[in-house]
């Protein structure tokens, strides 16, 4: 389907779309948008895909969303 023929469709689908569904579709292509603006940086893709692979190789080594809770109210 060529981009012609994406857009007549996405306007024949805007001219009959309910005021939910239109805010929907505007929500998903502003987030497309934004998506752009917080790339990570090379470094930060390198430390996660480290933190990824020593998970894989331990994976019961992290927390639990419970304990580390915990942490955090005892810190504030």
């Amino acid at each position: 389907m060529s981009a012609e023929n994406i857009k007549d469709e996405l306007h024949q689908l805007i001219e009959n779309a309910d005021e939910q569904s239109l805010r929907i579709a505007l929500s998903v292509l502003k987030s497309e948008e934004t998506e752009a603006d917080y790339a990570l940086s090379s470094e930060h893709k390198e430390l996660l895909d480290k933190r990824l692979d020593e998970h894989e190789k331990n994976p019961m080594s992290g927390s639990s969303w419970q304990e580390v809770r915990k942490r955090i109210e005892k810190r504030i």
